[in-house]
């Protein structure tokens, strides 16, 4: 009886030591575990001052610096077309050529105008000549002839008047005969002085205004006959040829369109905060994407007023030296604003909340948050105005997850973490401790017999005491 109250005992004993040892083990690990979550494991970044200015990013469409539209100056029927479309020309450069025959018909007609002209010129310029001088002399003799004969007649018809020998009526026709012929000397002496002074200015203005008038017609049906042949204004490329030979064409008519490639443009559009970032003669990176070409463009226009869409077109010159830009690619326009000096922290670390901005810094292992005033923004740092002094040590990684006042480790994105390292010497020291504990429970339980091999504790199997009969 005595023996069998002593086994219960014995065993009870036992049951509580185990029970006592695991509970000793299991509040250890939770302490553990609860000191690893309070200390918050985070990156950090120094803020530092330095030059800083905004980056912008706009996009845009290539469009040929030179284009123009090509029409005759003559109309006519195409004759022979002399370039493709995709050709290369230069200024100068015979484009179309039109059916001479209506021109060269009016270039003779106004070619013998011409010739009309200058010798009525070269008339009036030269005089009378000497022939017809002396002709208006001869003539001016006889009309002297006559008037001194009619003067002696009215003398001896007025005597024979007063004697009552002739009618009235007689002597009236002797004095409208001296009359007429004293008309009659006159006009041929002013004649005689007109002959031998040369023309009189009126001639001379009528005679110089004919001859201009036909060596301008002239002039122009030589212009028009030129103009059969189109040439090129630009050196360009031919972007369109909409004609044929054989079709009728007038001034009005496009015979093709040509691009001038070797420099573009970038047009494209600022909002009102941006266009002040913008001034001509400003360079600028420019990306075509779809060339895979990277270059420098220059500013060239700025306009100072919106259009529609509350935007401000800008125009961008770019080189094109081989051609590979083509009118319509998109392009993008990379730009850097003023530098200057600011304090700027990575744009990750920042953190927003009604309406407010913050960031963490750490300050002998605690996380403090602190509000700060941002500036500008180039997507990868922002410009702290106020808030920070400077050298502060930033949370960029793990921000999101701390509250102020958090204890914090910070770790070194440039060491990478062992974990499998790590999770061995865990085990090995679960190991040991359970070895350790099982050990002693042995040894303790040994005066009755063999009552457990221990513990193996964290990782390890765990094996139940068995009771032994041997006393």
């Amino acid at each position: 009886m005595r023996l069998s109250n002593f086994k219960t005992v014995a065993l009870s004993v036992m049951v509580l030591g185990l029970i006592a040892g695991c509970s000793s083990q299991q509040t250890g690990q939770a302490g553990r575990m609860g000191m690893s979550q309070r200390a918050v494991p985070v990156e950090v970044k120094k803020a530092a001052t330095e030059d800083f200015g905004i980056k912008l990013s706009l996009s845009g469409r290539l469009e040929a610096t030179q284009q123009v539209s090509v029409t005759p100056k003559a109309s006519g029927r195409v004759k022979q077309i002399h370039v493709n479309i995709g050709d290369q020309v230069k200024a100068g450069q015979p484009l179309v050529t039109l059916d001479e025959q209506e021109a060269g018909i009016q270039l003779q007609r106004s070619q013998a105008s011409l010739l009309s002209a200058q010798a009525r010129y070269a008339e009036v310029l030269e005089g009378t000549p000497e022939e017809t001088v002396q002709q208006t002399q001869n003539t001016l003799a006889e009309m002297q002839n006559k008037y001194n004969a009619a003067k002696k007649e009215l003398e001896r018809t007025e005597a024979l008047y007063k004697e009552g020998a002739i009618s009235v009526a007689e002597y009236e026709q002797a004095k409208d005969a001296l009359v007429s012929a004293t008309t009659s000397l006159e006009n041929q002496k002013q004649k005689l002085k007109t002959d031998q002074k040369g023309p009189t200015k009126a001639e001379l203005d009528s005679a110089t205004a004919t001859l201009k008038q036909a060596q301008a017609d002239y002039q122009l049906a030589q212009l028009d006959a030129s103009n059969l042949v189109v040439k090129a204004p630009i050196d360009g490329i031919v972007g369109t040829l909409p004609i044929t030979v054989g079709s009728n064409i007038s001034t009005s008519t496009e015979v093709t369109t040509l691009i001038n490639l070797s420099t573009m443009k970038v047009k494209t559009q600022a909002t009102e905060s941006q266009v002040g970032m913008f001034k001509n003669g400003q360079t600028v990176e420019v990306n075509i994407p779809s060339a895979n070409v990277n270059t420098k463009g220059t500013i060239t226009s700025v306009s100072p007023l919106a259009d529609d869409t509350k935007s401000y077109p800008i125009e961008i010159q770019i080189p094109n030296p081989d051609l590979t830009l083509k009118v319509g690619m998109i392009a993008s326009v990379e730009m850097t604003g003023e530098l200057h000096k600011a304090l700027v922290v990575p744009r990750e670390a920042v953190i927003s909340k009604n309406k407010e901005n913050y960031v963490f810094v750490v300050e002998q292992e605690k996380a403090k948050q602190v509000q700060v005033e941002l500036g500008e923004s180039d997507g990868e740092k922002v410009e702290v105005l106020k808030g920070l002094a400077g050298s502060e040590s930033v949370v960029v990684k793990g921000q999101n997850t701390l509250s102020d006042g958090a204890t914090v480790t910070v770790i070194d994105p440039n060491q990478p973490v062992n974990t499998q390292g790590q999770k061995g010497k865990r085990q090995q020291n679960g190991q040991g401790n359970g070895q350790q504990q099982g050990q002693g429970q042995g040894q303790g339980n040994q005066g009755q017999g063999n009552q457990g091999q221990g513990n193996p504790g964290a990782g390890g199997q765990q094996q139940q005491p068995q009771a032994s009969t041997q006393g």
